[in-house]
């Protein structure tokens, strides 16, 4: 196998969460070269190496009206396989991570021997008409792949040669192993080890008492821990002495600046030069390098928790109404204590076991948010001191 084309997550964490992935695909054929396509969002998180020879940015979601995105998609597959034959390029295998119908519109589109990605959910799917390996939808959801990182790496099911899975030695006690899926199955859970970051780390860590805040979350409200909590912690790291970072993207600036102008107000002048509002002011490879330095990570399930994880920078991480064991920062098997989640030595994760957890809603539809409204700020800093080895202080 030379070459792969590989259709990207449109969402930050979900494409941090596909570099499993992408680095096992690198493991077992090391000559591997291997074209990326994806939104602005998902292809920022890549740079170009010996590896990731080509990097497509996708529009054609901005197309509006069904006609105008076909249109937009058979544009952009023209253009690849423009590239291909410029480069003499014959693609072996294209991937989708999506499983909607454009994805495989466009792989459909291309000059590639497979395409492979997930089935339809239903019979009334067209996908199937559009993919020459389709992997059953079911197989890639729980109770079978407990983890959207599982689920990713899949899919590279039937690009595998058959020597691999019958020479593999598989460990059953491996942190993912699961006994309700098949060996094959078992055999990928194994080979999905860290997350990446495809991006050139230049800052060193540093001896300054840095704290990385991101406060928002692009999903919907329901994520977001409520911004009286943010600025209470804030208030109480800044007057033990650490400096605020806080992160976001450029629609977040607003809530962002409510948050900081508050945290100011408590803070005595002489304490301001201690927060610093990045949103909106950093490009991807910046944001990771301006995280490196940090000595902790506070901030809601988002894509930048996931960079934070793929940093391996100490996180607090803050849960609400999405399946925990799904999409929770990638990791071994935690160990629950205490109402929270020990991912790994340096991550831990709070979910509020409720009723009406996990909802999915972008809203929360009882009106209470209970499940980021109960997260307490004298909970958070208790945590966060304790992963910065200090006792808590407080004063809020």
């Amino acid at each position: 196998m030379n070459y792969v084309l590989i259709k990207l997550p449109n969402w930050l964490g979900d494409t941090i969460m596909l570099t499993p992935t992408i680095a096992c695909l690198i493991r077992i054929f090391p000559q591997v070269k291997i074209i990326l396509v994806g939104n602005a969002l998902s292809t920022s998180v890549f740079t170009p190496n010996d590896s990731i020879v080509q990097i497509f940015i996708d529009n054609s979601k901005q197309a509006r009206g069904i006609i105008k995105r076909i249109q937009a998609t058979m544009q952009l597959a023209g253009e690849i396989n423009a590239y291909l034959h410029a480069n003499n390029i014959i693609l072996d295998y294209a991937i989708t991570t999506q499983n909607n119908f454009f994805s495989a519109f466009l792989l459909a589109k291309i000059a590639v021997k497979k395409r492979i990605g997930y089935g339809d959910k239903n019979i009334f799917g067209g996908r199937k008409f559009l993919l020459t390996h389709i992997v059953k939808y079911a197989s890639g959801r729980p109770p079978l792949c407990t983890h959207q990182v599982l689920s990713y790496i899949h899919l590279l099911l039937p690009l595998l040669p058959h020597s691999f899975f019958r020479d593999y030695a598989l460990n059953t006690q491996a942190p993912h192993y699961n006994p309700l899926a098949s060996r094959v199955q078992n055999i990928l859970f194994q080979e999905a080890k860290e997350l990446q970051l495809y991006l050139p780390i230049t800052t060193q860590r540093t001896q300054q008492n840095i704290i990385a805040i991101s406060t928002s979350a692009s999903y919907g409200d329901s994520k977001m821990w409520l911004a009286t909590y943010f600025i209470n912690v804030i208030i109480n790291f800044v007057q033990n002495g650490y400096t605020i970072r806080i992160y976001g993207a450029k629609n977040e600036s607003e809530r962002n600046m409510q948050i900081e102008q508050n945290a100011l107000k408590a803070l005595p002048a002489h304490l301001h030069h201690q927060i610093e509002n990045l949103s909106g002011k950093t490009s991807i490879i910046e944001l990771a390098n301006s995280l490196y330095e940090c000595v902790l990570y506070l901030g809601n399930d988002s894509g930048i928790t996931h960079i934070a994880r793929a940093l391996k920078i100490p996180s607090i991480i803050l849960f609400g109404p999405m399946p925990f064991t799904w999409c929770s920062p990638w990791s071994n098997l935690p160990t629950q204590k205490d109402g929270a989640y020990y991912m790994t030595d340096n991550t831990i994760a709070i979910q509020k076991e409720l009723t009406c957890v996990p909802c999915k809603q972008k809203k929360c539809p009882l009106q209470h948010h209970d499940c980021m409204r109960l997260i307490t700020p004298e909970e958070v800093l208790t945590l966060s001191y304790s992963l910065l080895h200090h006792a808590p202080v407080y004063n809020i």
